[in-house]
């Protein structure tokens, strides 16, 4: 793990080296492109030649086809409207398309912006190739069998088709047709916001219930305007509990790419591959929000200079990306993968699954509810980590091994506490580290889940904070820069039980 100053000075450099590389970057996003008529397609046939853009009414055709071609192992789904009526189209491609299986699922979207188009073909592409290629591509066909797979190319059609003839790109625009940009219009934990879609764009919306419905493990939303992946976080100046995997699977996708073409993303810092705030500052992405609210993984990839990139330069844009696409993907094979069950009955639980003193409150992960399955993606190490659900007793897992490009298996049971255990002597919890510096985590231990009431107070008695919390399994995290070294009393209360511990802070 990096410290905290170790960190900040390296997110601190890398923003200066983005500053100092931000004229060229901006050259790049103004270039005129010369889009007209002639870069949409004429019919559907030279639609799926993908070397053409494709009319809504083609692309509808498109979706429907792939469905119809591929009954066993493709399905068109919504995932709702927008303003205008328009269909948030997103195929599912699975070995079992219409099961909910113990996999996990992965979503590529693209065109949240309107006018930034490249990956609305590529999606389209990508689809093509992974139900062209199933039985007879081993790779491909490894994904369709272990992921559930969606894919949305385009999810601001409204501000893509903008002219509102659905004929055309020409006039496409950033925003949805109520002129929000929807990649700023998700919850935004700066801002201090619930994860709640009152007052929020319809899009928007749909986004966020889909996201929830299907839990989804690793996303990427698909950009235009330069070339970079880029990661976490895009709103604040820190980094990800998760970082070095976010680097190191944002680097796989870079170096693919600049290995086709060492000229495409070239010119960043790193190399292809930006922190989010380094790069500049963006509140309310759907990036932020899958990460800070939802306990999934979603990078940002930005692949064409050019918003509204000529049709001439798809093809090229395929070769050099395909081979990244497909790596991306697979990375949602690997890392800590199992099952939570309990230990008499054997039924799925759904638990919380959490990494010893590598985890924050928004990098955990859970166990589904139908299934019991997770899916914990992480840098290689060794690892211990802690599994726990309401009404069973915790247990940890000590050195868990992670190679990378591999997956490591970890089933959990866990055992339900007897019914003859007290309320008040169930109601227990663990702080760790303690002595704490800089941060502590509080453990609860048998407590159902809702709001706990934390407080901190002084020997004497004076309460020095108090918070409440909502409390849904695992671990909550306490920071102690308000606190002098020393030792306090830590109260934790479910306005019925309570409980004090010791707690000892060094400050240096």
């Amino acid at each position: 793990m990096h410290g905290p100053t170790t960190c900040n000075l390296r997110l601190l450099l890398l923003a200066i080296l983005c500053y100092l590389a931000a004229t060229p970057l901006e050259a790049q996003w103004t270039k005129a492109v010369g889009f007209d008529e002639n870069d949409m397609a004429l019919d559907l046939a030279e639609a799926l030649s993908f070397q053409k853009y494709p009319t809504y009414y083609q692309y509808q055709e498109m979706m429907e086809g792939f469905a119809l071609a591929y009954p066993d192992i493709c399905r068109l789904d919504t995932i709702g409207s927008t303003v205008q009526g328009r269909h948030l189209l997103v195929l599912k491609i699975s070995d079992q398309v219409d099961e909910d299986e113990d996999e996990a699922d992965f979503l590529y979207t693209s065109s949240m912006h309107g006018n930034e188009i490249v990956g609305y073909v590529l999606l389209l592409r990508l689809a093509d190739t992974l139900l062209s290629g199933y039985g007879h591509d081993a790779e491909i066909t490894e994904l369709v069998d272990n992921l559930q797979i969606w894919i949305n190319p385009l999810a601001n059609p409204d501000g893509c088709f903008s002219n509102n003839n659905n004929l055309s790109l020409e006039l496409a625009q950033r925003h949805n047709i109520h002129g929000i940009d929807l990649n700023r219009n998700f919850p935004a934990i700066t801002r201090g916001e619930a994860d709640d879609t009152t007052g929020r764009e319809l899009e928007t919306r749909n986004m966020m219930l889909f996201h929830r419905d299907q839990e989804i493990v690793l996303s990427a939303n698909i950009h235009s305007g330069t070339e970079v992946v880029n990661y976490p976080w895009d709103d604040r100046f820190s980094l990800h509990a998760d970082d070095d995997w976010y680097r190191f699977i944002s680097r796989e996708y870079a170096d693919e790419a600049m290995a086709v073409d060492p000229d495409y993303m070239w010119g960043w810092p790193d190399d292809g591959i930006t922190n989010g705030w380094a790069w500049y500052e963006a509140i309310g992405t759907r990036q932020d929000y899958v990460n800070n609210y939802l306990g999934g993984r979603e990078v940002t990839l930005e692949l064409s200079d050019e918003y509204l990139l000529p049709s001439a330069e798809l093809e090229q844009h395929w070769n050099i990306n395909q081979r990244s696409l497909l790596n991306y993907m697979s990375q949602c094979l690997y890392g800590i993968r199992g099952k939570i069950t309990d230990l008499e009955s054997s039924n799925p639980l759904q638990a919380r699954i959490e990494i010893i003193d590598h985890d924050s409150s928004y990098s955990v992960v859970y166990s589904s509810e139908n299934h019991g399955d997770f899916y914990r993606l992480i840098k290689e190490g060794v690892y211990d980590l802690v599994a726990s659900a309401p009404g069973y007793y915790n247990d940890t897992i000590l050195n868990v091994t992670v190679t990378d490009y591999q997956a490591t298996f970890l089933d959990v049971q866990l055992k339900a506490w007897p019914n003859k255990v007290p309320e008040q002597e169930a109601f227990d919890f663990r702080i760790y580290p303690n002595p704490a510096v800089h941060t502590f985590m509080v453990e609860p231990a048998n407590i159902p889940y809702g709001e706990l009431e934390l407080s901190v107070h002084s020997l004497d008695g004076r309460m020095i904070y108090k918070k409440t919390v909502p409390y849904h399994g695992g671990s909550i995290e306490f920071s102690t820069k308000q606190m002098r070294s020393g030792i306090y009393l830590l109260r934790c209360s479910n306005g019925k039980l309570s409980r004090i511990q010791r707690l000892m802070v060094i400050n240096p």
